[in-house]
């Protein structure tokens, strides 16, 4: 449970810095004078950081891809950020990343490449089915058996 809370505020100090040189950027973007050539590029190349900050600060506030259309539960979000993190190798111990392992290793191989492509890539479903020449629906199906078969070895 430690291990959670730890995580929930590592994401929300992740947020809070985003947000913080978002305002930074903003500032130093309103100072350019864009009646000058080169100022004018610079606020082209700030205007285009801060739209990517943005992007990145809705997905992770959200939980999911900006723009995605279906709604989430808030419990599958918590459970796939921190399944992302403990793929990523962060805040885990051996003993945890053994079970990990070997929950991965009792996937089958179609539902391994689909829930890594979806949780730890962050590909769409929609991307996934055309990567793999298969339709979304099993593609789904394969993510959500995934997600039992981890959820009951593993979180």
């Amino acid at each position: 449970m430690g291990s959670v809370i730890m995580k929930a505020t590592w994401i929300e100090t992740l947020i809070g810095q985003y947000a913080s040189e978002t305002h930074v950027l903003e500032k130093y973007r309103d100072t350019l004078d864009l009646t000058d050539p080169a100022a004018a590029e610079e606020h082209e190349t700030v205007s285009g950081m801060l739209a990517d900050m943005r992007y990145a600060l809705t997905w992770m506030r959200r939980g999911r891809r900006p723009g995605s259309r279906r709604g989430a539960e808030v419990t599958d979000v918590y459970r796939q950020r921190e399944i992302y993190i403990k793929l990523s190798g962060q805040d885990i111990s051996d003993a945890e990343r053994l079970r990990l392992v070997d929950a991965l290793l009792a996937l089958s191989d179609r539902e391994r490449t689909c829930f890594l492509l979806h949780m730890a890539q962050g590909l769409t479903l929609q991307d996934i089915s055309h990567k793999l020449k298969l339709s979304k629906a099993s593609i789904q199906d394969y993510v959500n058996r995934a997600k039992k078969k981890i959820s009951e070895e593993f979180l």
